[in-house]
């Protein structure tokens, strides 16, 4: 291919390593389609981030565009040619995945309108429409400005139309922002705000994909105010457009909606200031793309969404909403339902909606005792760590009048100490060996192998983790009075 056949030339400034030609997977594409006689362009993230990150995890997905089409029968055969994993992603609009040994994924589209000019008019935002050819390898195609929005950290996108094609774009916009922190232009946000509407059109495991990224990002706190202004946030969330009309009160300096919202950016204000071992734990994968610090921000968002069927001002002005922990946990599952989340994820939103009550009623008459503390780390389990990630978020969120100075100061330092003694909790269950084992309990019951067996021995360690029993003789006198209460009847 000529040098005038390539329109939008530029010199390239490649971080180190991460040039096309130093992929081995371009490398053998580019050889494929030499072989093929195909005119095949590398465009869009990973020449992005092969000017902007020098991180080659950022380089590990590449995405292709071919010229006069048949792009899925291209990859089709590549696939064979590679040994690697051939799937058809919509044979419609003629794009095709290939992945291969070591888990990189090569993406093939038929150019949109049949050439590279074209195609990239037709890309979401200018960043990623960029394209390069094996013909001119230190060189970048740029018709769109896309070098100089990269440049100055700006998200454009290339038309209106970007959102019309593909409302998902709206979220992609937020995501883009977040992760490689840089400003969404006013017309691109307006065109986003104009068609936010649309996601409710959008499969929910393409929304999920991009809610998650979000969520497992740094700067979940900052778009989750930018997807609320938009109205994206709703959308997704159409819950959230009854907490609207819960106002502020002595607890609460927001309104229910606002409060909300500003929950997540509580979080990431606190989460620096707590231990690495919470850090450590809360980033670890719940569900494949999807951390465990990701599912507590989407549940400081969900925490309150059962207040506004709960709600009641009485007579003195007081604002109560009892039981609006179990409606907002009914509410959570069915959100799960209706978004297809994965049971783990799913679980464990409700679950923390359901509790987010419970750290700080723990300290409403006064201090605890280890007993209820204990019951309380015994009941909650793995999940304490983001039960008070949660917590942490709805107090820095409340600021009004009645929960303020001297209180305030206490109930910090309570919800600190109860966070820091679940390490303690756990350590101490490291540390001690069984009083008795199922063998022990089958001799002193002259019981055969079974379910009553497991039922028994989880009821002691429960009994023990409450210091109910501390030796091996309350063991057996615990186990043979709960065999005879609960079984013998």
């Amino acid at each position: 291919m000529s040098e005038r056949d390539i329109p939008g030339l530029l010199k390239a400034n490649f971080r180190a390593g991460a040039h096309p030609l130093d992929n081995e997977w371009n490398r053998r594409v580019i050889a494929f389609a030499d072989d093929e006689g195909k005119s095949i362009f590398l465009v869009g993230g990973f020449l992005r981030d092969a000017v902007i990150s020098p991180r080659r995890d950022a380089l590990r997905d590449l995405d292709y565009a071919v010229e006069g089409g048949n792009a899925v029968l291209f990859a089709r055969n590549l696939a064979e040619k590679l040994d690697g994993h051939f799937v058809l992603l919509d044979g419609a609009n003629d794009t095709a995945r290939v992945v291969v040994e070591d888990g990189t994924v090569l993406d093939f589209a038929g150019c949109v309108g049949g050439s590279i000019e074209s195609d990239l008019r037709r890309r979401d935002f200018t960043i990623n429409a960029l394209a390069w050819h094996q013909s001119h390898p230190d060189e970048l195609i740029d018709t769109v400005g896309a070098m100089r929005d990269i440049k100055d950290l700006q998200i454009r996108a290339i038309s209106e139309s970007a959102f019309m094609d593909d409302p998902l774009r709206v979220l992609r916009a937020f995501r883009f922002s977040a992760s490689l922190n840089a400003t969404i232009d006013a017309k691109t946000l307006a065109w986003a705000k104009k068609h936010s509407g649309s996601l409710k059109n959008v499969a929910a495991e393409r929304i999920n994909l991009e809610l998650f990224t979000i969520f497992n990002g740094e700067k979940a706190g900052d778009v989750t105010n930018q997807l609320a202004f938009s109205g994206a946030l709703e959308v997704i969330f159409p819950e959230l457009t009854h907490c609207r009309k819960v106002t502020p009160n002595s607890f609460h300096h927001l309104g229910l909606f606002e409060h909300s919202i500003a929950t997540v950016s509580e979080l990431d204000a606190r989460l620096p200031q707590l231990p690495d071992w919470v850090k450590e734990k809360s980033g670890a994968e719940l569900s494949h793309g999807v951390t465990r610090l990701a599912a507590a921000r989407v549940a400081c968002i969900l925490h309150d969404i059962g207040k506004p069927d709960t709600w009641v001002i009485t007579p003195e002005g007081k604002h109560t909403f009892v039981g609006h922990d179990k409606v907002g946990a009914e509410m959570t599952e069915r959100i799960g339902e209706r978004l297809k989340w994965s049971r783990p994820v799913e679980r464990l939103i409700t679950k923390l909606v359901q509790w987010h009550l419970r750290p700080g009623q723990l300290f409403h008459q006064g201090p605890p005792t280890d007993k209820a503390v204990r019951r309380f780390y015994r009941n909650v389990g793995n999940d304490v760590p983001e039960l008070m990630l949660v917590a942490f978020a709805d107090l820095g969120a409340t600021r009004g009048p009645g929960l303020m100075g001297e209180n305030r100061i206490n109930l910090e330092k309570d919800l600190l100490a109860l966070l820091l003694g679940y390490r303690d909790f756990i350590e101490e269950l490291g540390r001690r060996s069984p009083l008795l084992n199922g063998n022990d309990i089958m001799k002193l019951l002259s019981l055969p192998p079974g379910p009553i067996v497991g039922d028994l021995l989880k009821a002691l360690e429960e009994a023990r983790d409450l210091k109910e029993v501390l030796n091996r003789s309350q063991a057996e006198d615990f186990i043979k009075r709960r065999y005879a209460e609960t079984y013998s009847k």
